[in-house]
């Protein structure tokens, strides 16, 4: 990458009233300032390089680089060894995304070469080792990243420049009082560094008006040595120094790699030969991470992952095997599918990530008519077995009654779990929603863009397609037909001929996120109801 770190010399424009050599980073590494101001609090004060303009200033949320680099860098800092390595013939590892059905490709390669002009690419086993030490917490320093170099016109030219108390407010560190201040210093340039020892070579296809491109191996994210500050220690009578210096801030000058032409030029995007995507990215969604990260990995990672999917299709349901392969890997799930004890594990761990992912406010809808209700965990807040007596006799006498009802209607069916369960699992369908402050913001720009959508069709003379059936029946209508005749779920159950969990299930869970019922349900209900 030839020429692509001549940032470090010359940028002082894009950051008045600092010198060239705070700019640079390369010849100073530890800055304590001269002509200091007096003493305030535990440490002398410092004249540092101005920063960037604030993320999360006006709200909690803010604009995000949200291309296929993006996304994959995003994978790659969660997922780790899970992803497909391989060797290539200079015995290189390198990670391959196809795009377009193979069309075209995004690879990726690792380096240790931070700051030099031509990084050398690991191989073999020390590149698994630099995968093995990724900490998932760096993808927030990743996120962080693509939402700062939206703030600039020329992002592959520009630099910008974060402080250790910006990231620290970002993270929701400035909050933690388990680690001191040293901790944290350490921990945010170690997780600021790992993001830079990805490289990109793409080859990306003819799509749409915009044409084939290739962008030669580049940094996804280019940072120049960190600038240091300490505080001084006591010097003797001869000037030499008495004890060790303590660190009590940096500043990281960071620019986006030669991709940025193509996946963030407004200016080619306007003359169709590039692209310039992005998402939201929401200060709650980067604290749940580091909040999350310790014990509860799968959700880090499928959050994460699902941050972007949603944001190019967010009204498919996704199958439950794809979801655990992202939240747990291919092996935990293929293993899963051998022992009964490998897939009590498995199911206990997804239940638990879908319980977290419902508490940080996203939007969780099983398919009615696929996923199987005895391994949703929220049926039990609908508490079906409250209708069991509590009198010996009686309780005997219900369950005498609920043996005569057809196979999947009887109460005892939400409990019953067995390995051909576990298949349907894998097979169902979920519809997931973004939390509200995020897909508000996203409503926000799908508004913005349907009157250039609506132009575009105006000129297309192709006939539009038949409008797909939908349901004329929701879960709140079905609650008010039930109650109206003094049903309960267990009586509509039986006469519609489906499982009370079911019933249960559309008048919760499919309503809450405006999921349709699906045409086969609606039939038998309304029959139930006397509506058809």
């Amino acid at each position: 990458m030839q020429g692509n770190r001549s940032h470090n010399q010359g940028t002082s424009q894009n950051l008045p009233g600092a010198t060239q050599l705070e700019i640079s980073g390369l010849e100073l590494s530890k800055t304590p300032v001269k002509n200091q101001q007096s003493r305030k609090g535990r440490y002398r004060t410092f004249t540092r390089p101005p920063t960037s303009p604030d993320l999360f200033a006006s709200g909690r949320t803010e604009q995000m680089a949200s291309n296929r680099l993006i996304w994959e860098g995003s994978n790659i800092l969660t997922q780790g060894q899970n992803l497909n390595w391989a060797d290539s013939e200079q015995g290189s590892l390198y990670y391959k995304s196809p795009v377009e059905k193979g069309k075209g490709y995004v690879t990726f390669l690792l380096t240790n070469d931070l700051h030099t002009p031509n990084p050398t690419v690991l191989e073999g086993e020390v590149a698994l080792a630099l995968i093995e030490e990724f900490d998932i917490r760096a993808a927030c320093l990743h996120l962080i990243y693509a939402a700062h170099a939206t703030q600039l016109e020329r992002p592959w030219e520009q630099s910008f420049v974060l402080s250790n108390t910006q990231l620290e407010r970002y993270l929701g560190l400035d909050k933690n009082h388990k680690l001191n201040k040293q901790q944290k210093l350490t921990l945010m340039l170690e997780l600021a560094k790992q993001p830079c020892h990805l490289l990109v070579y793409i080859s990306w296809p003819e799509k749409g008006a915009v044409g084939s491109f290739s962008v030669s191996r580049t940094w996804l994210w280019e940072i120049a040595e960190p600038i240091l500050h300490v505080q001084n220690c006591l010097r003797d009578d001869q000037g030499q120094p008495i004890g060790e210096e303590t660190l009590v801030g940096f500043t990281l000058n960071i620019r986006c790699g030669h991709w940025a032409q193509y996946f963030l030029n407004s200016e080619k995007r306007l003359h169709k030969s590039g692209y310039y995507e992005y998402g939201i990215l929401s200060q709650g969604f980067l604290h749940d991470l580091m909040s999350l990260w310790h014990h509860h990995e799968g959700g880090v990672r499928l959050m994460t992952w699902l941050l972007f999917k949603l944001r190019v299709n967010h009204n498919s349901s996704l199958t439950v095997e794809l979801l655990m392969k992202i939240a747990f890997g291919t092996s935990l799930v293929e293993q899963a599918k051998g022992t009964a004890k490998d897939r009590k594990k498995l199911v206990r761990r997804w239940e638990t990530v879908l319980k977290i992912l419902r508490k940080k406010g996203w939007g969780l809808i099983p398919d009615p008519e696929t996923y199987p209700p005895q391994y949703w965990p929220f049926l039990q807040e609908e508490n079906p077995l409250s209708q069991i007596p509590n009198d010996p006799e009686a309780a005997a006498s219900f369950w005498a009654k609920d043996a005569f009802f057809g196979k999947g209607t009887r109460l005892s069916d939400i409990t019953k779990r067995s390995r051909n369960s576990f298949e349907q699992l894998l097979n169902a369908r979920l519809l997931v929603h973004l939390p509200p402050e995020i897909a508000e913001k996203l409503e926000q720009i799908e508004r913005r863009s349907q009157p250039l959508r609506k132009k575009a069709l105006k000129k297309s003379t192709t006939k539009p397609a038949p409008a797909k059936k939908t349901s004329t029946l929701t879960g709140k209508q079905v609650r008010e037909f039930r109650t109206a005749k003094g049903w309960s779920t267990r009586k509509l159950a039986a006469s519609a001929g489906i499982s009370q969990s079911m019933v249960v299930l559309i008048e919760k869970g499919v309503d809450r996120g405006g999921q349709p019922i699906s045409p086969a349900f609606e039939v038998k209900l309304k029959k139930a109801f006397g509506l058809a």
